[in-house]
């Protein structure tokens, strides 16, 4: 609550003084009109449709690799669905509101997670690629609870990996990129899966590719 705090602190300090500004009396007048013909709750409809587009808006997909099975009767993966969550998940993870894995190892996160969510999950491993779990936590989702993997490499760089349950088209791994968060997803037909990290360059993309197919085959195993 404090972090909340502090960044609604922030975004006030720098756009009070635009929200506050007088509105040209073309568009105030126009305004008026407008909300004199939209009720309530469709008003309230719409703002949250923007901020769920808006949050989602920024992501473009860019390419494919892998294959995994398509089930012809399953509906497609929603994917702003999972950008969204994903990203903001990664975003908001602090260290200490995770479930560490330095007590226990692996086997107590999974023990953790399993317990919560209410079936097995798979603790996936990415010390090949100097990155160490430093934790993992459960999070609400449209289709119930859904798992947080959060490692981190020697220089505090981190990745995180999304696991939420979704009956869905099985999909290939997939790229997308938006502001400076890059992201590989991919669905095995009962769950979706997301890594997401910062952008550096190409090479740290390929390096998260790899990491992302790692996780795959781990996955499937």
């Amino acid at each position: 609550m404090a972090r909340y705090r502090s960044q609604n602190a922030g975004l006030h300090s720098l756009y009070d003084d635009i929200l506050h500004e007088e509105l040209p009396p073309k568009i105030a007048a126009d305004l008026e009109t407008r909300r004199g013909s939209v009720p309530p709750w469709a008003a309230m409809a719409a703002a949250i449709a923007l901020f769920v587009v808006g949050a989602a808006g920024g992501w473009m997909v860019r390419g494919e690799t892998e294959t995994t099975q398509q089930l012809a009767s399953a509906p497609p993966i929603d994917t702003q669905e999972l950008m969204v969550r994903a990203s903001m998940a990664h975003v908001v993870s602090h260290e200490d509101e995770l479930r560490s894995a330095s007590n226990g190892g692996t086997a107590a996160v999974g023990d953790y997670l399993a317990d919560r969510m209410g079936k097995p999950v798979k603790v996936p491993s990415l010390t090949s690629f100097g990155y160490r779990l430093v934790g993992s936590r459960v999070l609400p989702d449209t289709n119930g609870p859904a798992a947080q993997f959060v490692f981190s490499d020697e220089s505090g760089k981190k990745v995180s990996l999304y696991v939420r349950g979704e009956e869905a088209d099985g999909v290939n791994i997939t790229y997308a990129l938006a502001d400076d968060l890059l992201m590989f997803y991919w669905n095995d037909s009962d769950r979706s899966y997301a890594m997401v990290t910062r952008v550096d360059d190409e090479q740290g993309r390929e390096a998260l590719l790899t990491a992302a197919k790692a996780v795959y085959g781990q996955f499937r195993q």
